[in-house]
């Protein structure tokens, strides 16, 4: 099915921008998959929703482009302060840096607002069901 990410509705037969199929979404489709919910739908952000989307997409960039230099500078406050004690231990290095991961990978789980391909909606046709061949009988 062609399903709208902001509002959830079906957008076959109306106008609608197609979503960019990034890594965050395949890596989700991938896990759906290996639980077996996946649904299998196209997504598109439809025309009424279009403007609120590109709003929270660009507040989304904003938030990202935040939490990375927060991420990086606890990283750097936290390696230098293991210089100036002038005791280097590996997990005090591995764990600055997996603190500075988990806050970027944090805000991406909660705040993620998928890119379209375009600003143009298009209309979205109906996909053709497929025609049933049917079996011939054997002797």
């Amino acid at each position: 099915m062609k399903m709208c990410v902001d509002c959830q509705k079906e957008v076959a037969g109306k106008k609608a921008v197609k979503v960019r199929e990034d890594k965050t979404i395949r890596v989700l489709r991938k896990i759906k998959r290996l639980f077996r919910v996946a649904k299998g739908n196209e997504l598109y952000v439809c025309e009424d929703c279009m403007k609120e989307h590109l709003e929270k997409r660009k507040s989304f960039e904003k938030t990202m482009l935040i939490f990375s230099v927060i991420a990086a500078l606890i990283i750097v406050l936290l390696l230098v302060t293991i210089i100036f004690s002038g005791r280097f231990e590996i997990w005090t290095v591995l764990s600055a840096i997996f603190i500075g991961i988990f806050l970027f990978l944090f805000s991406m789980i909660f705040k993620y607002v998928p890119g379209v391909e375009s600003v143009i909606p298009v209309p979205v046709t109906k996909k053709p069901e497929a025609k049933r061949k049917k079996k011939r009988g054997g002797k």
